[in-house]
């Protein structure tokens, strides 16, 4: 079995990474600068499973198609595909260039169009299953985040539809995480988290290992396809 993670020298894909790895599954270590992490990660899995590292640009569909060609070539197949990448953008959206506007729409949500289409020829004969990391905010919008959780929102109709085009064959489904512990959060003070959960008293934080265990449950569950699984807030 061969997974292929996206995003995989951040907190959570990292832990997503040592998921699979730890349940026997083969994984490709997907990266776009932090070689070093990623290299390192995959020495790491090598000692259980086939790990191997691979660079790509997920603003790039031909460094993309490269990147799986590769990939193809070692694994020969992928069984798990998790669309894990993601960047962040904190600023009001009058503030908020055209230029960061289409970033974050092209590594939050187009990325997984092309990363989609290099799997989905052979899953479809061959079955296997993709997983959208997602975010709260897709669901729940967010106050000078529109652009990133625009793109997460636009996640989640990805999945949903991508989910019945491939019904039978193909299982989609994403996972949509609240507040995680992680160098993306790191911005805000002790006193900026407490006002968050003294407002949000649903919500509680998560780790990037909660949420790596459950993008493998959902990932692996023969049961589940199209749906959209929150952790720690409701």
């Amino acid at each position: 079995m061969i997974a292929v993670i996206t995003g995989a020298t951040g907190a959570i894909g990292q832990q997503i990474c040592r998921e699979f790895a730890r349940h026997g599954i083969d994984v490709a270590v997907c990266y776009n600068r932090r070689e070093a992490e990623a290299q390192a990660l995959a020495a790491e899995l090598a000692t259980s499973v086939r790990a191997v590292a691979v660079g790509l640009s997920l603003e790039d569909p031909t460094s993309i198609a490269r990147a799986f060609d590769y990939i193809h070539s070692v694994f020969g197949h992928v069984d798990y595909l998790v669309n894990n990448a993601g960047i962040s953008l904190i600023k009001p959206l009058l503030d908020t260039t055209p230029d960061e506007w289409q970033r974050m729409l092209a590594v939050n949500l187009t990325s997984a169009y092309y990363t989609c289409r290099q799997v989905l020829p052979k899953m479809y004969h061959t079955g296997g299953s993709i997983l959208n990391v997602s975010s709260m905010w897709g669901s729940l919008g967010a106050s000078c985040e529109v652009a990133y959780a625009t793109a997460k929102a636009g996640l989640e109709g990805f999945t949903r539809s991508l989910a019945e085009e491939y019904a039978g064959t193909v299982r989609v489904n994403a996972v949509a995480p609240g507040f995680v512990i992680s160098p993306m959060n790191a911005h805000l003070t002790p006193e900026e988290v407490e006002e968050f959960f003294r407002d949000n008293p649903t919500m509680r934080p998560i780790t990037p290992e909660e949420v790596a265990t459950l993008c493998y449950q959902v990932a692996t569950d023969p049961t589940k396809t199209g749906q959209i699984l929150p952790l720690g807030w409701e």
